[in-house]
Formats: C-alpha cells, structure tokens, sequence
C-alpha cells in the first residue's frame, strides 16, 4: 500500500521551510494551536487529494509573499505495479536510501523506488500538479499522476464535521464502499417522477386565481393554451446523491448522531472502504470519551505498529498520548526570530529582519521514550516543561503555585509551563528526552544522590536548566534545616496526618536513640533536631506525596517565605525566575519567591 516517506513544505501559510519524514503506521502531531499541525495535514490533502477547485489567496502564502511559490513535495513510496510502470512515470521514478533517507536521481536493487508529486502556486494563485525529479525538472519533462490512480491513493479525511459522510454525495466515504453506482441513480430518477406525480394527483391548493390569471393573459396576447395547471417542474425536482442519506429503524436521519459517534462510525466505513492506505484525522478527540478514544485508536492500529496504513492525526487531549506508543508521538513546532535593526547615530543602517524556523521532533522508540510518554502525557501538550524528580517535588512546585494562586498571581500552567514526574533515578533521562523535542525544560532535584560532573554537563548541553538544594540534602531534609522554628510543629502534623502520630513519634525515637520523642520536638523544639527531623522525614517517606508536600507548601513555608532558610529558598526563587523568565517578566511570587 502506497506511504508516504516525506513531505516538503515552502513558503505555505505559517510554514517558511519545513522538511519530515514520517512512519509507516500512525504519526500524531502536537503542538501549540498556531504551530502548523493542521498547515502539514493540508498541505498533504492539498498535493495527493481529489479536490478538483481549490482557491488559494494571498493569505496562504508564508507571511503574504507572493514573490516566492508555494512549493509542496509529497514523495510516495511502496509503489504498486501501476505507479512502478516505467512507460508512463520512468523519468519520474527516484531511489531512497532507507537507512539515510537520502534521495537519488535513479533508482537501483539497494533502493526503494519513490515518486514525488508536486504542487507548485505562483503569484497568478493557479495551482499547477506535477510529477517532480531532479532529472526530468532539468530536461523540462512535465507528467502528472493519472486521474484513476490519484483517487486510489488520495487520503480520507476525517474532520470535526462529519455528517455529510452519511449521505451518497461524491466526496462521501458511503459513495466509496460500491462500486456501482448505477442502482442509486435509476432510484433516485424514479422518485423524481413519483414526486411529480404525487404532486399533479394531489393537486395544488390557493394557487386558482393565479393559473385563472396565467390562462386569460396568454389568450390575450394570442397565445392558444388550453387548462394551466401547477405541476412540479420536471428540471427542478431532481436529486443527487447527497438525497440518499441514512436512517435508523424508526426514520430518524444518522446526521442527527453525536459528533463523536458520527465520527467514530466514519472512521470504521473509511476502514471498510480500503482503497486508500492513508488518513488524516483532525483533532481525533472531538466528541468522544476516553473509552472511545481508545477503540478509535485501535481501530487505526495504535496498538500493532500497523505498516499497512499510514495516519496523520493532531490532538491536544493525554487521552491519546497515552494510548500511543512512543514512536508515533512527533511535535511541530514554529520558532519566530527577529534580529533587530542596527542604527548609528540615529539613522537604521540594517532594518529589522524577521524570519520564521519550522521543526518537526519525534519522541523516538527506547523504552525511557515510552515510559516518559505514559508517566507524563500532559506535559508534552505544554510548551515549558519542569520535571521534578519525584512526587515530593511535584508537591512542592504545586503547593508554591497554589500559594501564589491565593494572592491573585497567574499559574505556572498559565504561564506554559507543566510539571512531569520524573520518576528518580530516570529524571535525567527524561528531561532531556523533553529537551531533544525542543521543550524548555527544566530539571528539579534533590542533591542527596552524587551524580558525577558529567552528568550535569551533559543536561547543560541538552539545554536543561538544573535547580536543586546544596550541600548534598534531600527535598526533606533542607525543609526542616530551613524552616522557621515556629512552624515546626506544623511540619509534624503535617507528617502525623500521613503517616499517624504513633508512626512519627517510633521514627524519632529511633532515630535520636531514644533522645527524643513526636511530643519533645513539639512543645520543645531545639536547633539539633533539625537534623534527625530531616533524616527521619527522608528516611520513612513523611511527605512522599504530592499531597502532603504540596499541603507543607502552601500552608507552611509559602506563608512565612522570608523567615525560610536560603538553602530551601533560594533554588525555587532560582526556578520561579526560569518560569517567569519566558514571560519576559521578574514578578516574583508573593513575600519573594
């Protein structure tokens, strides 16, 4: 079944220059609203469908200009017999290199043999479809697709609207599951003709006074005609296909499904039809539940790698993600650059420049990639991604965030930013499989685990930000070195609510060799508990959750930040500055985070 292997994209609508060789299978991109995911799923329509009139504008030229083309390749390849013939496409035919993805002018043993067509739109907005290789470009040859073979590989579309797919219309999935046609179209003239008769039978009341009118005006003016009658045009009672519809048992129209039913049935027709190896899907959520994004996706293959079709599909919903195995996960993303103007002494020598860079990164297949895809599904809808190391830091970032919320400030979330867990000891691994798909990332940590220099070198050089406490201490034990002496006891019934007061007083008392107890370090706090405080949170897990941790935060340390410890403070002012920092903003959340 005939895939496509890459797609070229120039100088269309908010795209400058984009190249992406997708998979075989299912290919789901993400990305912000104005990142060019729904830009790609045209531009493959537009080049391999079978719409016949398409009207470009000056709108869909990058940035309105006109003085360069739109240029879209679409290179297919698992070419059948037809589109192998060497009569008809021989000059046409190319060699890629499937290691490389690298393109040759001929084709050989060592290669698969691809062909790319081309759509090319100039200034005058006609749109021009050809075949495209180096070769027959520089001999001048020009050749398109055949017709018959186009609709053979044009994709099916399934929109947000799907309800014209429940009639008989020519651009229905309904019109595609036969192949005869003839039956429908005898049916639909013989129900013209039962209309007008129908119609002449029944007569056509409060109409007298005009035929009376009609028949005394035309004698008149010396046209014979006998009795006027008013009849159902025979030219205006006609149908399409588009009158054949479906209906359940008791006659209410299919049209009338829920968008999410009517597009998970299209999508099952669009299966059964076959004809085409390649779908687009926009938005595969709209109008379903979660356990119907799942049977959806499985209908499409999700979960064996099919490589006998080809989907391209765009969401926004975890749901999804989830449900994807990490190799079909890729993100499009648009980077607008200025480079400002240089003036001397008043006067622009160079002016402003503004130009626009266009990615398509993939997840890639390892099993970090998919652990990270299932542990994290929201943060790879955020553009800014924190991953904290575990669900203690989680709740630290959110009891922060939750405080600031209190006094009026914006989210983190609002800001773009999204907290990933990262599971421990995999933190490093999947921050910068966030890092290698081009999110600013940002990696929160705890120092108690002695990772070699390297290591953080290699973050830095994958563009990750590290914040973490000093000194070797763990999330816990810089809260309680750091925290006000007052709110100690806080801190304690935090833990006593997680854990149970029984369970607190057993772990300082082993851990103070009987020094002390829950009740001693209540009513008779002193500075050397700090320690054992610390080591026992650590130890037995007091805060080892996003709730008790995030409740520490918010209700704590949040309130009484300028009496907290540097250490404790001073890596999240650090980190609140690398969220803010996107914003082109310095606010610090209130009493100086």
């Amino acid at each position: 079944m005939t895939i496509i292997r890459e797609i070229s994209i120039s100088n269309f609508r908010g795209i400058h220059s984009l190249r992406w060789c997708p998979n075989p299978g299912i290919n789901c991109l993400i990305g912000p609203g104005d990142g060019g995911k729904s830009t790609i799923l045209d531009a493959i329509e537009l080049v391999i469908g079978t719409k016949q009139s398409i009207a470009f504008t000056d709108a869909d030229f990058h940035r309105c200009n006109v003085s360069e083309p739109i240029i879209i390749d679409v290179t297919l390849g698992d070419l059948d017999e037809e589109l192998l013939n060497l009569e008809t496409y021989g000059h046409f035919l190319r060699g890629r290199d499937a290691s490389t993805g690298e393109f040759f002018n001929e084709t050989s043993a060592s290669l698969e043999t691809v062909l790319t067509v081309r759509l090319i739109v100039r200034e005058d907005l006609e749109p021009q479809w050809l075949l495209y290789s180096d070769g027959a470009s520089v001999e001048g040859r020009e050749r398109n697709i055949q017709w018959k073979r186009r609709q053979k590989i044009a994709p099916t579309r399934l929109g947000v609207v799907a309800d014209h797919h429940m009639s008989l219309g020519p651009r229905s999935v309904l019109g595609k599951i036969s192949t005869d046609t003839t039956q429908a179209s005898v049916a639909l003239a013989a129900a013209a003709r039962q209309a007008r008769k129908a119609f002449a039978d029944e007569g056509c009341e409060g109409v007298d006074d005009i035929l009376t009118a009609s028949q005394r005006i035309a004698n008149d003016m010396g046209i014979l005609v006998g009795a006027v009658n008013a009849l159902l045009d025979v030219r205006g009672v006609t149908f399409s296909g588009g009158a054949i519809a479906l209906h359940e048992e008791d006659h209410v129209p299919m049209k009338s499904l829920g968008s999410g039913s009517m597009r998970l049935l299209v999508a099952g027709l669009q299966k059964s039809v076959g004809q085409s190896s390649i779908s687009i899907i926009d938005e595969l959520e709209f109008g379903l539940e979660p356990y119907r994004i799942v049977r959806l996706l499985d209908a499409l293959g999700a979960k064996r790698n099919d490589d006998t079709q080809q989907v391209f599909l765009t969401t926004h919903s975890p749901v999804v993600l989830r449900e994807l195995s990490s190799v079909q996960l890729h993100r499009v993303k648009t980077e607008r650059i200025v480079t400002p103007a240089v003036m001397e002494g008043g006067v622009e020598q160079t002016p402003e420049i503004r130009s626009t860079v266009n990615h398509v990164y993939s997840l890639g297949d390892s099993e970090e990639a998919q652990a990270t895809l299932r542990a994290c599904a929201e943060a790879f809808l955020a553009p800014s991604v924190i991953v904290c190391e575990g669900k203690t830091e989680i709740g630290v970032l959110r009891g922060l965030d939750l405080f600031n919320q209190d006094q009026g400030k914006r989210s983190i979330l609002a800001k773009g930013c999204h907290w990933a867990n990262g599971g421990g000891s995999s933190m490093v691994e999947r921050a910068k499989a966030f890092s290698r798909m081009s999110y600013r990332t940002a990696l929160f940590m705890d120092s108690d685990v002695a990772y070699q220099p390297e290591v953080y070198t290699d973050l830095q050089t994958n563009g990750v930000s590290v914040f973490r406490w000093q000194d070797g201490l763990s999330t816990e034990e810089a809260l309680f070195l750091s925290a006000p002496s007052a709110q100690i006891p806080q801190l304690l019934d935090i833990a006593c609510d997680w854990k149970s007061n029984d369970s607190i007083d057993a772990n300082i008392q082993n851990a103070s060799d009987q020094r002390y107890n829950l009740e001693d370090c209540r009513n008779s706090f002193t500075e050397d508990m700090r320690t054992i405080l610390g080591s026992c949170a650590k130890e037995n897990n007091w805060y080892k959750d996003i709730d008790p941790a995030e409740r520490v935060l918010r209700e704590i340390i949040a309130t009484n930040w300028t009496q907290t410890g540097t250490q404790f403070v001073q890596p999240l002012n650090e980190l609140w500055g690398w969220i803010e920092a996107d914003q082109q903003a310095n606010q610090a959340p209130a009493n100086g985070v």
